[in-house]
């Protein structure tokens, strides 16, 4: 069950245009030590005291309802008090506060509601924050808790039960209550189980809108599988969390409409256009328009939040040192190790609230679930697959009961269990597993333990299943391995070699046995972790929808380019030759937009160097540009290996467009979705489009 204000951050407004806002906080530092009487008493600084006088007469001409008697008079007691040595308690400190209460008033008055809404969509875990910002002053961050029966979290689980009409029933740790608990129950077999699904995006290579997904509890029989559509899945949880916002949003008695909300969806900065495109249409469909969403790439928000709240360096030769205090010019990586994907970013710090990304974000699939799946596959060897999937088909609530207590026991491993040769993990194994086991081998599985590689390491008693330590931290070795590998190629590089600080966030961060691994094999690096690692991407989330241009550039992780034709050369293959109105061309071109590893300056005005074309036909009315990523840095044609095609950008060609058919062609690919901009030269009409996926 959802609930409100689970956790409070307070953030710094970033009044990035609004002038209103600027001039009135510079006022507010002036005033601020005489609203706290434990300051005691206070004599203003004269250069400060001078600022606030100028933000006074930017006030006068911004502020229609502070009128110039109103400020001239707050001026005059601001000035005695400079010249007099007062105190607090003096009439006219008291005059003066209250007249700047008067004015800060008015001030939340004229400023326009601003809500930023948040949607950290993991792999295992989701949630939800908002901040609303209706004056020039600090605002705090709200989390949402959710119940899962006994405790409150700040996360729910990202499963989801839809019906048989494919109507959504429940998502989170009701979606498991009630699946687990009714799954005897035949009408249920009719019903649609998704977990860990997101990790499609990021694994499927031909993603496209006509995707389906099967449900996570299949039948053996593929025919029987059930199957709803990827989009339909997706769009549903974002419109679950849309609507749980809105309805959280109302409860706190701010007046607002729709318009006023600016949504933002956190992505992986690995995931592909493709992935992130989804992700957008999938909002769209969910009542998000795209002018009101922003998707946030999951490092970047661990970043801004970490920038503007102080987190220490845990080190002991430099604990003062934090992620917010780094100068410009400074460059930290960024690990978000998740549910289902590693994230890392190098970041260098380009002023007080600016970033930019100075390599191309890396990683891969070696999040927290791969230590489930090693797990999973030490089950197929002690219990043997046949007995594995007789539970799984007859008792699936006994099956998936047991794979949540190892999840419960895996974030609570510590490395310092490891190095306790005698130590070990205690599960409770239902006993549908022993019941099971014994019906099909003919023996008892305490004694059937005995006889594999793992008797000296594992021991049953009744339903308690003992892991030795040391076997138990071998689940981890996949991700760590994996990890440690990337971290140690980024840091080999030449132009990362002033690199001395890892922030590392994510909520499989939480796990001392990757930070401990991290630590031994990177003793000169700094590690930041923040208070909870697994809220960072949320809270920076909410940040970053309130000032965007927090970022100034990112690296491109490919090639990008656009198939077209042109006249045909020597040395293209006969294969590509076409002929068109008598003449021959070359088909499947590749016309390379921006290459792997260009720096993109971040900006709604960035668009790259603009290409002409030409319509293949003289009677064309619309024009249809494919567009193909790579890894290779100068590809030929799109048929090259390792070109996808990733999406298309259509336009209307002009009625009177029947002389000069130039088409000049820029794409601006500097956040987190690809726009484009075409003039017609003939007519000069200019028109933007947006980059859509594939169908098929």
């Amino acid at each position: 069950m959802a609930g409100q204000g689970g956790d409070r951050e307070t953030i710094m407004a970033a009044p990035k245009d609004d002038d209103i806002e600027v001039t009135f906080r510079e006022l507010k530092d002036f005033i601020d030590p005489f609203l706290d009487p434990q300051n005691g008493p206070v004599r203003p600084d004269k250069i400060m005291a001078s600022r606030a006088l100028i933000s006074l007469d930017a006030l006068i001409k911004k502020m229609p309802g502070v009128t110039e008697d109103r400020v001239e008079s707050l001026k005059i007691m601001l000035k005695d008090a400079i010249r007099e040595r007062w105190t607090f308690m003096d009439m006219r400190i008291n005059d003066a506060v209250h007249e700047f209460k008067e004015i800060q008033k008015m001030v939340s008055e004229l400023v326009p509601i601003r809500i930023v809404a948040a949607i950290d969509f993991g792999t295992t875990y989701s949630g939800y924050a908002y901040c609303i910002r209706k004056q020039a002053v600090d605002s705090p961050i709200l989390c949402n808790t959710w119940s899962n029966g006994s405790s409150l979290t700040l996360k729910a689980p990202t499963c989801v039960l839809f019906k048989p009409n494919e109507e959504l029933h429940s998502f989170g740790h009701k979606a498991i209550e009630y699946y687990y608990e009714n799954i005897g129950n035949l009408e249920l077999k009719e019903y649609y189980y998704f977990e860990y699904f997101k990790m499609m995006l990021y694994e499927q290579e031909d993603l496209t809108t006509e995707m389906y997904l099967e449900e996570t509890i299949k039948e053996d029989d593929v025919k029987k599988r059930k199957k709803m559509k990827a989009v339909d899945v997706f769009k549903a949880v974002i419109g679950f969390f849309r609507d749980e916002l809105v309805c959280t949003l109302n409860k706190t008695g701010v007046q607002f409409k729709n318009k006023d909300i600016q949504w933002v969806i956190t992505v992986p900065a690995i995931w592909d256009l493709k992935a992130k495109q989804f992700m957008r249409e999938c909002a769209k469909k969910a009542g998000i328009d795209h002018d009101q969403l922003i998707l946030a790439l999951e490092p970047e928000a661990a970043s801004i939040h970490c920038r503007r709240v102080p987190v220490g360096v845990q080190t002991e030769d430099d604990g003062s040192k934090s992620i917010a205090e780094m100068v410009p010019g400074a460059q930290f990586i960024v690990l978000d190790q998740g549910g289902g994907t590693t994230d890392i970013a190098v970041h260098e710090v380009t002023g007080k609230n600016t970033l930019k990304e100075v390599h191309k974000a890396c990683g891969g699939h070696w999040g927290g679930i791969t230590v489930n799946k090693q797990f999973y596959n030490f089950l197929e060897e002690i219990f043997g697959k046949d007995v594995i999937n007789s539970i799984k088909e007859t008792n699936p609530s006994a099956f998936y009961s047991f794979l949540r207590i190892f999840e419960n026991a895996k974030t609570t491993f510590k490395k310092e269990d490891e190095g306790d040769p005698e130590g070990q993990v205690t599960l409770r194994l239902p006993f549908e597993w022993l019941e099971t086991f014994e019906a099909i081998r003919s023996l008892s599985f305490a004694n059937a333990v005995k006889t594999t590689n793992f008797k000296d390491r594992v021991k049953v008693k009744l339903d308690k299943f003992r892991i030795k330590n040391n076997l138990f931290r071998t689940f981890y070795d996949y991700a760590l391995e994996n990890v440690i590998r990337e971290l140690e190629r980024l840091l080999s590089k030449k132009e990362l070699k002033g690199v001395n600080t890892l922030l590392v966030v994510g909520g499989h961060s939480a796990s001392t046995v990757l930070t401990d691994a991290l630590k031994a094999k990177f003793p000169n690096i700094g590690m930041v972790i923040p208070k909870d690692p697994g809220l960072a991407v949320l809270k920076g989330a909410v940040m970053f929808g309130f000032d965007p241009g927090t970022i100034t550039s990112r690296v491109a992780r490919f090639t990008y380019g656009i198939g077209t034709t042109r006249a045909f050369r020597d040395g293209d293959p006969e294969s590509k030759k076409i002929i068109v109105d008598g003449v021959e061309r070359c088909k499947d071109v590749f016309d390379k937009h921006i290459e792997i590893g260009q720096i993109l300056e971040v900006g709604e005005d960035k668009y790259l160097e603009e290409q002409e074309y030409v319509p293949l036909y003289k009677d064309q009315t619309s024009v249809n540009f494919n567009f193909y990523d790579t890894l290779s840095k100068s590809p030929k044609y799109v048929t090259d290996d390792g070109c996808r095609r990733i999406g298309s950008l259509q336009f209307k060609l002009t009625e009177k467009m029947t002389g000069k058919r130039t088409m000049a062609l820029k794409i601006n690919n500097s956040g987190t979705e690809l726009v484009s901009l075409i003039t017609e030269k003939g007519t000069t009409n200019t028109s933007k489009g947006y980059f859509r996926l594939p169908s098929e």
